[in-house]
């Protein structure tokens, strides 16, 4: 059969070879097809390499990612030596003599190709800790089974010397094209069969893609005609012959369908690994928030334990004071008396005398010295009248009057409020008033109390020395005073710099059961430690 087409160039009549036979003076469209077969055929197994070394590269499975760098060399090698084919065909076809270095770098192209394929079916089978050597081992195995049987075709003594090319090509697809493929169409079964019943999508592409391999091992029965057995037999012009299609063709559908399958099942795999990094970025979010719960909870829980204590530590304070005031005072005011009556005994001894006053002004000074820790352990003010009393006479105090003139006002529709609260920010400006005292070297302070409808805020402030607001480097001072505000849910805002003074400014609920809102208290806060 005699196919004309379109004149493509001048060629020579040449009737040894079936593709340009009664066809003298230009190409055959079926040559034209073989052109466009093998392009097509090396850009299959060229898309598939570069496809399997991307995946290779982002996975996150070491033993996965060694496992394709194999089979992504077999798909690029395998390409260049389909697209050398098409650099080599048209000579042929022209009967123009081919530059051996081309025929040998082809044919090391191929040989390479399908033992890289053969060290992938290898690997897929070894252990983790073991698999590259023993792919590595089979491969070379191969490799040196076939330099064998190309060294003994030039040993035999033929009466007729064969093309050791033509039979090299050959040899090269039954020694290593054939078991290569098949070892990696049994690999990807075995793959199949592993994610069976964990990703069925991922194994039907496996399937399919060892179905690719399978068939396209059985393809490379039928080389190029060569002198070795039995491709004299069993060769390409048979299978034409027989089917009316070229081998070539078959490959390049089975390509085509193999690196179909193959990036198939890379993207699943790589929605798989999609899903499980968002399912671990779930279950971190959950944990996260189980994590956040349980510091709430033990926030809250740290929250009662120290309102506790800060009861506790007030009820005791309150029962020292009153057996202070109760029993100490009586008995230092009963110690004078005794003292003053001993005067009209002791009659005009003048030592005597001067001994007794001195002793009645000691009682008197112990006496005023255990008021004052009375006064300070629990107020009785803070009891009996409320806060603002409370706070007008701390500012009144000789403690602090002596030493700095402090300034208070009270703003408000002013109330008395839960005894918690009242103790924490009275025990607030005491801490924040004795730290002026010590500390911020300054003449004046101010003591503001505003009552709203539903907050209350307390200012403190001084136009002393300053410092840098933070809770680190500062003693318990500071702690103290943010620790006691969150106790009642309130916000503290500390407000100070070096050479401009303090201010102090605590936001509170009027009611335990409220919270602050953050409007409320502007400005950058004091951080309060940590709850762990």
């Amino acid at each position: 059969m005699s196919l004309r087409f379109h004149r493509v160039f001048v060629c020579p009549k040449n009737t040894s070879n079936p593709l340009v036979a009664n066809q003298p003076m230009y190409f055959s469209f079926l040559q034209l097809n073989y052109l466009l077969m093998y392009f097509i055929y090396g850009l299959a197994f060229f898309s598939m390499g570069l496809a399997m070394a991307l995946e290779g590269s982002r996975s996150p499975n070491i033993a996965e990612a060694t496992l394709l760098k194999p089979l992504a060399m077999f798909g690029i090698l395998n390409a260049i030596n389909q697209w050398l084919e098409i650099v080599i065909l048209p000579g042929t076809w022209l009967e123009i003599a081919i530059p051996r270095p081309l025929l040998l770098v082809k044919l090391f192209f191929l040989a390479l190709s399908f033992a890289a394929l053969t060290a992938f079916g290898v690997q897929a089978y070894r252990p983790a800790r073991r698999q590259v050597a023993a792919s590595l081992y089979v491969s070379l195995g191969f490799l040196l089974v076939y330099i064998l049987a190309i060294a003994l075709d030039h040993i035999i003594p033929w009466e007729i010397k064969p093309n050791c090319l033509r039979c090299a090509d050959a040899q090269a697809r039954y020694l290593l094209a054939l078991p290569g493929a098949l070892l990696a169409a049994l690999a990807l079964k075995n793959h199949a069969v592993k994610n069976r019943a964990t990703n069925a999508p991922l194994a039907n592409s496996y399937r399919l893609a060892a179905w690719g391999f399978a068939l396209f091992g059985l393809t490379q029965i039928f080389p190029a005609r060569a002198e070795i057995y039995p491709a004299p037999f069993i060769n390409a012009e048979l299978f034409q012959q027989v089917t009316g299609i070229p081998i070539q063709l078959v490959s390049t559908i089975l390509a085509l369908f193999t690196m179909g399958s193959l990036i198939q099942a890379s993207h699943i795999a790589e929605k798989g690994r999609q899903q499980e990094l968002h399912q671990a970025q779930q279950d971190k979010l959950a944990a996260l928030e189980q994590v956040q719960q349980e510091l709430l909870k033990r926030r809250e829980l740290r929250k009662d334990l120290f309102r506790h204590i800060v009861l506790a530590q007030e009820e005791e304070r309150g029962r020292i004071s009153r057996e202070l005031h109760d029993d100490t005072a009586q008995i230092l005011t009963a110690a004078s008396l005794n003292m003053a009556a001993l005067k009209t005994v002791v009659g005009t001894d003048p030592k005597a005398i001067t001994l007794l006053e001195r002793s009645q002004g000691l009682c008197q000074e112990m006496s005023q010295a255990l008021y004052r820790m009375v006064h300070d352990l629990r107020p009785a003010q803070l009891d009996d009248f409320g806060l603002v009393p409370a706070l007008r006479h701390l500012t009144e105090e000789k403690w602090f009057s002596r030493k700095i003139a402090i300034t208070f006002e009270a703003t408000g529709e002013q109330r008395r409020v839960e005894p918690v609260i009242e103790t924490v920010l009275f025990r607030v400006a005491q801490e924040a008033l004795t730290n002026i005292l010590r500390h911020a070297h300054a003449d004046t302070a101010s003591l503001q109390i505003r009552f709203a409808k539903d907050l209350i805020t307390l200012t403190i402030e001084d136009h002393g020395k300053g410092f840098t607001p933070t809770l680190k480097g500062e003693g318990f001072g500071l702690a103290g005073i943010t620790e006691r505000v969150e106790l009642i849910n309130g916000r503290v805002k500390i407000d100070s710099a070096p050479g401009k003074g303090t201010t102090i400014t605590v936001v509170a609920p009027a009611r335990l059961d409220q919270s602050v809102p953050p409007t409320a208290s502007p400005g950058t806060e004091a951080t309060p430690p940590s709850p762990i």
